[in-house]
């Protein structure tokens, strides 16, 4: 019997981070750790070994905590997307075989939204050029386009607030994009990582659904059993707003640059016309988009 991937997760607090140790935890073919900066004031499942690390990352300390690891998975907030360097060159020394960027939501390789949003897609993307650059070191990589996490940016930034049933739609609200849940990005994630053969080196593109904002609005209206709301905006209005506040340091425009860079065709939120779904590679469940609405629903 081979012995159990060893995994380590790092922001492991985050919106993300438990669905992807929850993953791994539940599969005895893993054995999951994670990585907390001694600030931290995260809790974790108490069964799970937590290993406590200098808020600067001291090199010496991550070498020592990551000697034995086979892969690192990384969730850290995008602020935080610098502090992967320290990680990755730490990973190379200790001798970890695999590792997985905080990547997970946009394709921050379109130039468009990347012109929008630089301070979300080039640090990104620098990364993932850094590990490009360890391969030769024999650290793999596997970097992920989930598309936005579905269960919380429906009501965050994607223009649905299930308290008032009230929807926001951009234009005719027909385009359609891609998005995933995060239980299936932290599936996908762990089903990557015993799979590495066919894994790494590459972009993966998940989704649970493409759909438009007609599409879960449509899907909210029967859950719910009522008639919603609806504001309808003008996209390119919406845009140019968002960015005059964010000029002005003013991050409130974010979500709606958000949904904006989603939603509006050539941004890269309708990625699966252009790439190949990883979804079968990974074993990725069908989903129901009702299902899914209900359950948030309910939770309101």
């Amino acid at each position: 019997m081979s012995s159990p991937m060893k995994v380590i997760a790092v922001g492991a607090g985050g919106h993300l981070g438990p669905h992807i140790v929850s993953a791994f935890d539940a599969d005895p073919d893993c054995e999951i750790s994670i990585l907390s900066r001694h600030s931290s004031k995260s809790t974790f499942p108490s069964h799970i070994p937590v290993h406590r690390v200098s808020d600067n990352y001291d090199e010496t300390e991550l070498v020592e905590i990551l000697t034995g690891q086979d892969a690192i998975i990384c969730t850290i907030a995008t602020e935080a997307i610098h502090q992967q360097k320290p990680l990755i060159n730490a990973a190379v020394k200790a001798g970890v075989k695999h590792f997985v960027p905080s990547e997970f939501g946009h394709d921050t390789r379109n130039d468009q939204a990347a012109e929008l949003f630089p301070q979300f897609y080039a640090a990104k993307r620098e990364i993932v050029e850094y590990l490009k650059s360890k391969e030769g070191d024999g650290l793999k990589w596997t970097a992920f386009v989930t598309g936005p996490f579905f269960d919380i940016a429906v009501s965050n930034f994607l223009g649905f607030d299930m308290e008032r049933r009230h929807a926001t739609i951009l234009d005719h609200g027909t385009n359609c994009w891609s998005a995933t849940t995060r239980s299936t990005i932290g599936l996908a994630v762990k089903n990557a990582i015993l799979s590495l053969e066919r894994t790494s080196n590459k972009y993966l593109f998940i989704e649970s659904f493409n759909v438009s904002q007609r599409d879960i609005l449509t899907s909210l209206e029967d859950v719910t059993g009522a008639k919603w709301d609806v504001t309808y905006h003008d996209a390119e209005e919406e845009k140019r707003a968002a960015l005059e506040k964010l000029a002005k340091g003013n991050y409130s425009g974010i979500p709606a640059l958000m949904r904006y860079i989603t939603c509006v065709e050539g941004y890269g939120g309708d990625y699966m016309n252009s790439e190949e779904s990883a979804n079968k590679l990974l074993s990725l469940p069908a989903e129901s988009l009702d299902e899914v609405l209900a359950g948030l629903t309910r939770h309101e």
